[in-house]
C-alpha cells in the first residue's frame, strides 16, 4: 500500500506510512480470520503471534517516533532495500529449493527459539514504525527463513501478529498528522473484500507457487519505490536555441 500511495496518488512517503498503518488494522483482521477457519486446520500460530507481538509493539512505537527525524529519501530507499533483499530470497527458494519450502513442526520450538521470535519482532516493529511497510513483508520471510515454519503458516500468523503493531504504529503517526482517515477507509474497503478472495486461494496454492509469486511482488514493488534523481531544472530565461 505504501508504493502504490506514493505511485498512483503521490502521496508523501510519511503520509503515506501513516495511512498504510491505519488501513491494513481491518485488512489483517479479516484475512487472519480466514487463515485461521478457512482450511480446517488453522494457518496460524498462536503462541508465535504472542511472541512476535510481545517484540514488535515497542518496536513500531520506537519507529515511528524516530520516523520524522529520517530524511524521506532515505525511508524510500531502506522501504526498496528491504523489498529487494527478501524478495530475491523468496525468489531463490522458489527456483532452487531452500528454507521457504521446508516445514518445521511448531512443537518444535522451544523457549529459545520463542525469545529469538520477540526479539526478530522488535526488529520488525522499528522498521515497520519507520517505514510504514505491513510488517508482514518482513515477519513472513523471518519466520520461513529463521524458523523454518511453513510459508502458508507463516502468512497466517503474521496477519494475526502484524495487528497491535499497525493499531499503534498508526496512532502514532495520526497524532504528528500523518494519516489520511478518508483513503484509510477506502483503501481498507477495498483490501477487506480482496483479503477474503485472497486468502482463500492462498490456502489452495502450491506452496512453491506461493512462495515464487510472494517473491516476484516484493521485487517489482522495491524497483518502483527506489527514489529516481531528478533532472536538472528547466531554464526559466526562454532560451530556445
Amino acid at each position: 500500500m505504501v508504493p502504490l500511495q506514493v505511485l498512483w496518488a503521490h502521496t508523501d512517503q510519511r503520509r503515506a506510512s501513516g495511512t498504510s498503518l491505519a488501513a491494513i488494522i481491518p485488512i489483517a483482521l479479516v484475512g487472519a480470520v480466514v487463515y485461521y477457519f478457512g482450511r480446517g486446520v488453522p494457518q496460524i500460530d498462536l503462541p508465535v503471534a504472542f511472541f512476535l507481538v510481545l517484540g514488535s509493539t515497542g518496536g513500531a512505537y520506537a519507529g515511528a517516533m524516530a520516523a520524522p527525524r529520517i530524511s524521506e529519501r532515505v525511508l524510500k530507499m531502506l522501504v526498496a532495500a528491504l523489498l529487494a533483499v527478501v524478495g530475491l530470497k523468496e525468489l531463490h527458494d522458489a527456483a532452487l529449493g531452500g528454507a521457504a519450502l521446508l516445514h518445521t513442526s511448531l512443537s518444535s520450538l522451544d523457549l529459545t527459539r520463542y525469545l529469538l521470535i520477540a526479539a526478530s519482532g522488535l526488529v520488525i516493529g522499528v522498521l515497520s514504525g519507520l517505514t510504514g511497510v505491513g510488517g508482514g513483508i518482513l515477519t513472513v520471510p523471518t519466520l520461513v527463513l529463521a524458523f523454518g515454519i511453513a510459508q502458508r503458516v507463516a502468512q497466517g500468523t503474521s496477519l494475526l501478529a502484524i495487528l497491535p503493531t499497525s493499531a499503534l504504529g498508526a496512532l502514532t503517526y495520526y497524532r504528528h498528522g500523518n494519516v489520511d482517515l478518508h483513503s484509510a477507509g477506502w483503501i481498507a474497503a477495498g483490501g477487506v473484500a480482496a483479503t477474503i478472495v485472497g486468502a482463500a486461494v492462498a490456502q489452495w496454492l502450491p506452496e512453491r507457487l506461493l512462495v515464487a509469486l510472494f517473491g516476484v511482488f516484493l521485487v517489482v514493488a522495491a524497483v518502483r519505490m527506489w527514489p529516481r534523481r531528478k533532472g536538472p531544472p528547466v531554464s526559466g530565461s526562454g532560451d530556445a536555441r
